[in-house]
């Protein structure tokens, strides 16, 4: 790889090692400098970051609550348009102890498990733009909340500091160098296909023909969802909370290696309002955007096992705020 540090021999293993450096090897400040652009952008539902001190004080203060975090890497499912740019999509397990005071409020001892997906664009070492979803349902329940208390809380905590609720919409975005891809593969666009169908026609019954029969998701609080019966009810639970959204495919991409599934990892977005009852309670008619990642495996064409990244509590800060706002 050219201009990658020579420590690391694949672009996967560059992921991996880079975010053990900077966490659990605590390089934090002089990692980020070594691996993260100056005017790196990093999107999350929470919010945007437009430079690398932003990212050096939230990674700061996510250790000073949480300073047991560990990483634990999934899967990194990647592409490369030459030698020098590279685009990953990397699935993890946060598991940590919250034993510091910070944004999920004072320490209460309690061990939390949480899964995050990151897309990254990397040249010559750094990272130059990251898409970070992270299931913050799954921190509000390690820590004994529902995810709109939490969101009712991080709301109350934005108020104060800030004068305003703080999360991402494409109106706030900054743009980029990185273009956009979607991969030219049949398995690939049948997939994003079987969801477009699925989300933005409302066409339910095409579960049938994605999933497998037996197929697990593993969905926002940490839970999963086992087989057509129950991934119908989870899909309800949206759709109906938000039947009039417009769902994008923003970047898609695919893996197929020796004794390996096929591997997919899609970047996608909701946009609507919250005007239906459904998996978000009573509707506000608050607008809402929803920053998704996806990874799935497949064999035969068919989902086997699927990782549904989005964060719940930055979704309901939006119907939270829209609703304090009335």
């Amino acid at each position: 790889m050219k201009g990658f540090n020579d420590d690391y021999e694949t672009f996967p293993d560059f992921i991996h090692g880079i975010t053990h450096e900077i966490w659990e090897e605590r390089g934090v400040g002089a990692a980020l400098k070594r691996y993260y652009a100056d005017d790196v952008l990093v999107r999350a539902p929470s919010g945007i970051l437009t430079d690398n001190t932003g990212v050096t004080a939230a990674t700061l203060a996510t250790l000073n609550e949480f300073p047991d975090r560990q990483l634990v890497g999934e899967d990194v499912i990647w592409r490369s348009d030459d030698d020098s740019e590279h685009v990953s999509s990397h699935r993890l397990i946060s598991v940590m102890r919250h034993t510091g005071g910070g944004a999920y409020g004072e320490a209460s001892g309690r061990l939390v498990r949480s899964r995050i997906i990151a897309d990254c664009v990397v040249r010559e070492n750094q990272v130059k733009e990251e898409w970070l979803v992270r299931d913050q349902a799954a921190f509000a329940r390690c820590l004994g909340l529902s995810p709109r208390e939490l969101a009712r809380r991080q709301v109350d905590s934005d108020m104060r500091q800030f004068g305003e609720p703080r999360f991402f919409t494409p109106a706030q975005d900054v743009a980029g160098t990185y273009r956009p891809f979607i991969a030219e593969d049949s398995t690939a666009r049948a997939y994003a296909d079987g969801w477009t169908r699925i989300w933005g026609g409302k066409e339910i019954s095409a579960l049938q023909s994605l999933y497998h029969p037996g197929a697990c998701l593993h969905v926002s609080g940490g839970e999963s969802r086992n087989g057509h019966a129950d991934i119908d009810r989870f899909l309800l639970g949206y759709l109906a909370s938000f039947p009039d959204a417009e769902f994008c495919v923003e970047h898609l991409m695919i893996n197929r290696e020796p004794e390996q599934p096929v591997r997919i990892a899609m970047r996608w977005s909701l946009r609507g309002s919250h005007s239906g009852w459904g998996a978000f309670g009573e509707p506000t008619g608050a607008p809402v955007y929803v920053m998704g990642i996806t990874h799935a495996y497949l064999t035969g064409g068919r989902i086997t096992m699927e990782w549904v990244m989005v964060d719940e509590v930055a979704v309901w800060k939006q119907i939270v705020s829209a609703t304090l706002a009335q």
